[in-house]
């Protein structure tokens, strides 16, 4: 695909309405006889349709022209340590069917993805699709990747999965290109494309959940750092002495990631400083994120207390966060909405106490629009965005075989 083409694929993916051959060539500089040349191109590889017709402004109505969301389908995969969730979307990443299953990331990469594979094949089957429909394979894992390869980077919380090549083990199944990103990351994309309609240019996407992660969008793109590694927040000093996985003191997920949370609420049932604690306890041998998030509905005190908490401490790290990058938006995504809100306020307090009246006279912290969709959508819209840029490189004049 040219290079001038792919882009303006790229504006009608993006854009808010369907364009004109005006519109395109007004946007993207060009003269009117070089974007109808590029529409009619995509036209014929089937990846554009005409999706409206406009008001005539003294001539002929002009043609509207969107994607054609029905030009093939993508799987995304969201990994985490114990639950994998499954998604065929369209070609304009709109969700078509899930599937969630528990899964043990600690297994290994054969067994976790030959059993993911198996979901996926009555997936398609349930769907009623063929395989050689799916372009592309979108994949987001708990763990620090090389993007270029598709492999985990010593993923501490990956055991087994280090250096092994997860797009080769998909090719021996579907003929199409897989890109693996970390998870957050992924979430990111998708809130700012499908979230925030690309309406939002600097965003960082904090996941709450056994851990704490952010995906960083600067200036209109994902940023991943020299090596991949952007974002990586968890391991913010935050000047304790609490003893974290990784073997520092002090480090901000080991005080206010869903571990911690988890341990505080034990503490809390074992020093029967929480009825309603000891009583799940008692009930189910352990606390879970799951029993935190009861408590707070049913407005246990130190439930409450303990979310407060965890959002005081990760907003004096967003603090510093929001001083030196002054993103538009920062968006908070959690395990469990059930304690959003408080999260979200103690999150605020923090962040607009701390942070110089500048950094945020703009800014917004808002919870995920999208929820649990926000990594599925993300990595059906990096997987698209991963098949344009390819096909740009190779330089063929089809976008896919």
């Amino acid at each position: 695909m040219l290079p001038m083409t792919a882009n303006v694929l790229q504006m009608i993916r993006r854009a808010k309405s369907p364009l004109s051959k005006a519109d395109i060539a007004n946007e993207s500089g060009s003269s009117l006889s070089a974007a109808s040349d590029h529409v009619e191109r995509l036209i014929a590889e089937q990846l554009i349709e005409v999706n409206a017709i406009g008001a005539s402004s003294g001539g002929r109505k002009p043609k509207q022209y969107s994607l054609n969301s029905r030009y093939g389908h993508i799987l995304s995969i969201e990994l985490s340590t114990t639950s994998v969730q499954i998604a065929i979307t369209n070609f304009d990443c709109e969700i078509l069917s899930t599937q969630t299953s528990t899964i043990q990331i600690n297994e290994g990469p054969d067994k976790v993805l030959t059993y993911v594979q198996q979901l996926v094949e009555q997936l398609i089957v349930e769907i009623g699709i063929e395989n050689s429909s799916i372009k592309g394979i979108g994949i987001g894992i708990p763990g620090p990747v090389d993007y270029s390869m598709g492999q985990p980077i010593t993923p501490p919380l990956m055991q087994g999965w280090d250096n092994y090549l997860i797009p080769q083990f998909w090719s021996k199944f579907y003929d199409c290109p897989c890109y693996v990103d970390n998870d957050v990351n992924i979430m990111a994309l998708g809130e700012q494309a499908k979230g925030y309609k690309f309406e939002i240019d600097n965003l960082i996407y904090i996941k709450l959940g056994s851990g704490i992660g952010s995906g960083v969008i600067y200036d209109g793109k994902l940023y991943r750092g020299s090596a991949g590694s952007a974002g990586d927040i968890g391991h913010f000093d935050i000047g304790n002495n609490v003893l974290c996985w990784c073997g520092n003191r002090g480090c901000l997920e080991a005080s206010a990631g869903g571990k911690a949370i988890v341990a505080k609420g034990k503490a809390a049932a074992l020093s029967e400083k929480s009825d309603f604690l000891l009583k799940r306890l008692e009930e189910h041998g352990e606390i879970t994120l799951a029993d935190i998030s009861a408590g707070v509905l049913n407005l246990d005190p130190i439930s409450v207390d303990i979310i407060r908490e965890s959002g005081a401490i990760l907003g004096r790290v967003l603090a510093s966060i929001v001083n030196f990058s002054n993103p538009d938006l920062v968006v908070i995504g959690s395990e469990y909405s059930d304690y959003g809100d408080i999260l979200l306020a103690s999150i605020r307090q923090s962040v607009y106490q701390r942070s110089l009246p500048l950094a945020t006279r703009k800014l917004l912290i808002n919870k995920s629009i999208l929820g649990n969709t926000a990594g599925l959508i993300g990595g059906a819209f990096m997987t698209i965005d991963q098949l344009i840029i390819q096909a740009t490189n190779d330089k063929v004049d089809t976008f896919l075989n």
